[in-house]
């Protein structure tokens, strides 16, 4: 989506807020797939 039309349909006058909406977003999202990888391997010792 463009950051633009987000920034107005959410009501935030200021960019930076929405970058760090998604920014907290992104790392949460790659913090939890690489937890589910993780889960997923087989350990072998």
């Amino acid at each position: 989506m463009d950051i633009k039309v987000l920034q107005y349909i959410m009501g935030h006058a200021h960019f930076d807020v929405i970058m760090e909406v998604y920014n907290y977003l992104g790392d949460r999202a790659r913090i939890e797939n690489g937890i589910a990888k993780l889960d997923n391997m087989e350990v072998n010792f």
